[in-house]
């Protein structure tokens, strides 16, 4: 019963949550797990796992190890890749909603292609995720301030503007606004929970216009109010990049072309004791050089900039 094996069996019930679980993915008995995760227990000299009858709750101390047990079992597998071509094995990535639903295919698509050898699972969620507790590796996050925290590395990979959308339908029945100020007589649709939901805060090189709508429509998924801005639901305040596909189309007219929202920062995240690992160091500048040349957007999006400013 080698240390490495003990180690992974422990990993896989944390993870699992469960040693049935567990024994079912290695094929294990589920007295040979309890004998793995026992003998850890006994050379560590501590309890790594609280059982009862109910379920399993990870110590301090196990959660501590959890974390030195994945280092040591990504190293081992970094290692037994030499020779190969590019990086190897598992990488967990968190994206938010809007840009996954768009942007992720493409992102998936040129990571996957560059190297053969990795597994790649990516969540796409918009909920703010604990990188540690959560098992991610690399979060992409939108618009929100990184963590002020010695154990997080924040890498700027981009940052664009949200413009105002509406249909042509919608402005033929409710005219096209020429100022800020003329939004407020519009129905809006608004990202839910966001500082501008109903208060919207636009900027003119170095002018700023605070005006308050009426929503009739607020949800915390692009993609919805997108379909709703379509369907002449309202006007939105969407990505550039995020509508650019629908505006070259004229399924949407672009409004207001000298005010935009300010800048939003999009931001990858990782844990500093991952720094030195192979597999995050090259994701991370992959999506540097992805970010920072475009190719991350659909063909749809990357006209965002040409659309716009026409």
């Amino acid at each position: 019963m080698d240390l490495l094996t003990r180690m992974e069996t422990f990993v896989r019930v944390v993870e699992a949550g469960s040693f049935s679980a567990t024994a079912k993915q290695l094929r294990f008995s589920v007295a040979a797990v309890s004998r793995h995760v026992a003998a850890l227990e006994e050379g560590l000299g501590t309890s790594l796992i609280a059982r009862t009858t109910r379920k399993l709750t990870i110590t301090p101390a196990g959660r501590l190890y959890y974390e030195r047990c994945l280092r040591v079992l990504r190293e081992v597998e970094e290692a037994e890749t030499v020779g190969r071509h590019g990086i190897a094995g598992p990488l967990r990535m968190s994206v938010p909603v809007s840009l996954g639903v768009l942007a992720g295919g493409t992102l998936v698509h040129s990571l996957l292609a560059r190297h053969p050898a990795l597994r790649l699972d990516l969540r796409v969620e918009d909920q703010i995720v604990d990188l540690a507790l959560d098992n991610v590796d690399i979060a992409i996050r939108v618009g929100t301030e990184p963590p002020v925290s010695s154990d997080v590395v924040a890498i700027r990979l981009t940052s664009f503007k949200r413009i105002v959308v509406a249909s042509p339908a919608y402005v033929a029945s409710h005219g096209e606004p020429a100022t800020p100020a003329d939004l407020a007589r519009h129905d809006a649709l608004s990202t839910v929970g966001g500082a501008m939901t109903d208060v919207w805060t636009l900027m003119d090189g170095e002018n700023a216009a605070r005006v308050r709508l009426t929503t009739r429509f607020s949800s915390n998924a692009g993609h919805l109010l997108l379909r709703a801005a379509i369907e002449d639901r309202g006007v939105a305040l969407l990505p550039d990049w995020f509508v650019a596909k629908e505006v070259k189309a004229r399924r949407l007219l672009h409004l207001l072309r000298a005010w935009t929202a300010e800048a939003t920062i999009v931001h990858a995240l990782y844990r500093t004791a991952l720094r030195k690992e192979q597999r995050v160091r090259t994701v991370i500048d992959h999506l540097r050089q992805a970010f920072s040349d475009g190719t991350w957007q659909s063909a749809g999006a990357r006209t965002a900039r040409r659309v716009t400013r026409r």
